[in-house]
């Protein structure tokens, strides 16, 4: 029976956790913001060879993430259920998860994945 009530008090006290260190909109927002700053810069810079090719790349990626952030900010929905936040995006009427918050940490897509999706987009 003890062993039972430590159970259950180890659960309430995880749930707890859980709870107070639930991400919210911002949090999802920045991470998502941060991934898009990587993967512009990635992109952009796979061909620099000269250094105003490097400007120029530089300058696009200030542009792109700037506009990408405003996107992300209108597009973005973030869901509470209590213990976690999950982030969806709604774009052409399909829903998608792009961020998984827990524990104060937001976990979005693998960096790869995402220049992969870019690449099929823009080629």
């Amino acid at each position: 029976m003890k062993a039972f009530l430590y159970v259950i008090l180890a659960v309430i006290i995880l749930g707890g956790i859980c709870v107070a260190t639930c991400p919210d909109q911002d949090a999802h927002s920045e991470a998502l913001k941060n991934l898009l700053n990587k993967t512009i810069t990635a992109e952009l810079s796979k061909d620099v060879s000269t250094e105003e090719d490097a400007g120029w790349a530089m300058f696009g990626s200030m542009i792109g993430t700037g506009l990408g952030g405003l996107v992300i900010d209108n597009i973005l929905n973030v869901e509470n259920y209590f213990v976690c936040s999950v982030g969806t995006i709604t774009y052409g009427g399909e829903t998608r998860i792009v961020s998984v918050g827990l524990l104060n940490h937001v976990f979005t897509a693998d960096d790869e994945k995402v220049l992969q999706g870019a690449e099929e987009i823009l080629y």
